[in-house]
């Protein structure tokens, strides 16, 4: 799984256009969920059809919203690398785990990337910091 938090609230349908520019996959191949309609399904989703599932919550602090990429078939590193550049392509916001050095690539307006930490704060707000 791996986390990314937009800046900028999405409607659902560009959520979708989104995760299927990540995987370069049309948006049939992907699912995207609120997190309470994903907590409530009854029945198990069928992953083997899907590229990647996709589950998005408000947030507050320096990001409006959550998203959740699970069930992926490529690497994290690889995935990390995608959404840089569907990010970039659709002008999306956003910030982005990086483990190589335990914190985020924030990627705004113009392709500007920097390295930021996250400040402590409670469960649902993120509050950055330029490194």
């Amino acid at each position: 799984m791996i986390d990314i938090l937009l800046v900028d609230q999405c409607a659902l349908s560009l959520l979708g256009d989104f995760v299927s520019d990540i995987f370069g996959c049309s948006i049939d191949m992907v699912k995207v969920f609120e997190v309470d309609e994903f907590n409530s399904l009854n029945e198990e989703l069928d992953a083997s059809v899907l590229d990647c599932v996709c589950v998005y919550c408000p947030v507050r602090g320096g990001a409006s919203q959550l998203l959740q990429l699970y069930r992926y078939k490529l690497s994290d590193a690889e995935v990390l690398k995608r959404i840089v550049g569907a990010a970039l392509k659709n002008g999306i916001r956003c910030y982005i785990p990086c483990d190589s050095f335990d914190g985020w690539i924030y990627v705004g307006e113009g392709g500007i990337k920097k390295r930021v930490r996250q400040v402590e704060c409670d469960d649902d707000c993120f509050l950055f910091k330029p490194i």
